[in-house]
């Protein structure tokens, strides 16, 4: 029985000479720490686009014919109305010079029969006859004129000659492009977004182009939006107008648009807030002035920041470079609140990766 008493006793001795286990610690000083809330970043997509002329076109002519002569190569600048192509028109001159001789028999015609109809030595009758002769001369040489026109294609505006791909002999056909021009400085992007973007973007949005051998991204602006979705591709065409004085780019160059995306973000912290034990992420953070440890699930990193999926609320103030002394439970002294914006958070690619904004 004595023994026993004695054995009570140590117990006793031992517990009340260490605190209980996972018991919040009440004896530490309030410290002081340095702070940023954790804010929301708006999703962003980036999307492959490719920079185009705003104004382009591929030059044929509307009839057929040998080339005789290509006045203009690659990279030559013309005006509106300037020749570019003229074909062999031997056959055409010859149909303007029957249809001319055949306007003047017409009108000769014509001349004689209004005379005598006028003397009452021909009838109403003949004068029609010979009226409608006059007035198929007339169309059928004016048809041969603008055949003979049709023989030089000239340029329909201002601008350069981008691609060639006739020769003089080449046998020209209608509608079968024969150059491509563009016109200087007016420059867009298009892009295929997929059916899941409809409605995130409207004409007159501004997106963010970003250039590879440019620092900052370029703006641009909504100008067309399709209106269906492709039958295979299952997606619509976006195009967006670049300012001309702002942009470093050819037609063809390979860009990226981002874009708002899907959903409404997700919560970022500044990197440096991030305590890790073994395979366990974790943040310091303060409520009601003490501090307190939360395990979290990250998600993407860059530029600073990083992505909490789970354990972390909005707006919650987290401890930034928390020192190895800071534990659960601390009371906190001065917080000083430091600025950080959740914009530099990572944007998503198209493709599902993370990239860079």
């Amino acid at each position: 029985m004595k023994r026993a008493a004695i054995v009570g006793l140590i117990f006793l001795g031992a517990a009340c000479g260490s605190e209980e286990p996972g018991r919040i610690p009440t004896r530490h000083d309030p410290v002081d720490v340095v702070v940023s809330a954790a804010q929301q970043s708006s999703r962003m997509e980036a999307f492959p686009a490719t920079v185009i002329s705003d104004r382009t076109a591929e030059i044929a002519t509307r009839m057929s014919g040998a080339v005789e002569r290509v006045h203009v190569d690659v990279g030559s600048f013309v005006h509106a109305g300037d020749p570019l192509i003229t074909l062999d028109n031997a056959d055409i001159s010859a149909r303007v010079s029957a249809a001319q001789a055949g306007l003047e028999l017409s009108e000769r015609s014509f001349g004689r029969l209004n005379n005598l109809a006028a003397d009452g030595a021909a009838s109403a009758s003949e004068l029609d006859i010979a009226t409608a002769a006059l007035a198929s001369a007339r169309a059928m040489s004016a048809e041969a004129q603008a055949q003979m026109a049709y023989a030089v294609v000239r340029a329909p505006f201002d601008g350069v000659i981008t691609l060639r791909s006739v020769d003089p002999g080449d046998l020209a056909s209608p509608g079968a492009p024969l150059l491509t021009m563009m016109a200087p400085g007016a420059l867009k992007v298009v892009l295929d977004l997929p059916s899941g973007r409809t409605g995130v973007l409207t004409v007159g949005d501004i997106v963010k182009v970003e250039v590879s051998n440019v620092d900052s991204p370029l703006p641009a602006r909504v100008t067309r939006i399709g209106p269906a979705l492709g039958l295979r591709s299952r997606t619509f065409r976006v195009e967006a107008q670049l300012d001309p004085t702002v942009t470093p780019m050819v037609p063809g160059s390979f860009v990226r648009v981002t874009i708002p995306g899907a959903g409404s973000g997700s919560t970022w912290i500044p990197e440096d807030a991030v305590i890790t034990r073994g395979q366990l992420s974790g943040v310091m953070v303060v409520e009601a002035g003490t501090l307190r440890l939360r395990w979290v699930r990250l998600g993407q990193h860059g530029h600073g920041a990083v992505e909490v999926l789970a354990g972390l609320r909005q707006g919650i103030a987290v401890i930034r470079s928390p020192s190895n002394r800071l534990e659960d439970g601390m009371p906190v002294g001065q917080t000083t609140l430091e600025a950080w914006a959740a914009t530099s958070a990572p944007m998503t690619t198209a493709d599902g990766e993370g990239g860079q904004a």
